[in-house]
């Protein structure tokens, strides 16, 4: 809760000084200031912002996986109909929430935020009940899926060895200094998890198509973070 509050606080500044029509939830995440990984600390204002502007891009990437889930178990013409469905969600994400800040003031701002992180949760919430039950059962990769060297491009890698029950993960996932350390993870049935400083970050099966680094663009054994963190085998 504290982390969604102190979304909300930044996200005053940053909706006051958008124009109308970038005021939306994939402008603030895809804001070119706040496309780094997270700082080991949200201090700053700038630090913070780039924290919350991470905390939302992960939210996003959770609901358009299991977006993906779905659409995989459909026929075209479902597909099509879900397609133009997510569509419009998306756009209402925006007018629905925003509408909540028009009344301007620091209370408007924070439901606007919050209403971000809340209607994407529950998007994924609602997109997984519509999975088959095949499905959503239970199901943890093995660990040939983590196991090995993994590149994500401008220095930034992963080694990922196998360790009794669990693994042992080399990250160096941004250039500054203190971004690389190593980190004891687990599978669970969303991918391999590990707290980094901090903050519980899952490794899943992708593409590099889906993530944002020219260096992977079609590779097609990778892991990825969020869509603005990934890294492929090599």
């Amino acid at each position: 809760m504290k982390r969604i509050v102190d979304f909300a606080v930044i996200v005053a500044g940053v909706v006051c000084a958008m124009p109308a029509s970038a005021q939306t939830a994939g402008a603030f995440m895809n804001n070119p200031a706040f496309r780094d990984p997270p700082p080991a600390r949200c201090t700053s204002t700038l630090d913070i912002q780039r924290c919350a502007a991470h905390d939302l891009r992960s939210a996003d990437a959770q609901m358009s996986a299991r977006y993906a889930s779905l659409r995989g178990q459909l026929r075209p013409a479902a597909q099509q109909k879900l397609l133009a469905e997510q569509r419009a969600w998306l756009k209402s994400r925006d007018r629905d929430c925003l509408a909540r800040g028009q009344s301007g003031g620091s209370m408007a701002s924070i439901a606007v935020a919050q209403c971000w992180i809340k209607v994407t949760r529950a998007r994924t919430a609602t997109l997984g009940a519509r999975l088959p039950q095949a499905s959503t059962a239970t199901r943890l990769l093995p660990p040939a899926a983590f196991v090995g060297r993994w590149r994500g491009g401008e220095g930034t890698f992963l080694k990922i060895s196998h360790q009794d029950s669990g693994f042992v993960i080399d990250n160096q996932w941004g250039l500054d200094a203190d971004m690389h350390g190593k980190f004891i993870g687990k599978v669970t049935p969303a991918g391999l998890s590990f707290r980094r400083n901090g903050v519980t970050e899952t490794l899943r099966p992708s593409k590099g198509n889906a993530i944002n680094r020219s260096a992977l663009a079609g590779k097609t054994d990778c892991l990825m973070v969020s869509h603005d963190e990934g890294y492929c085998r090599y």
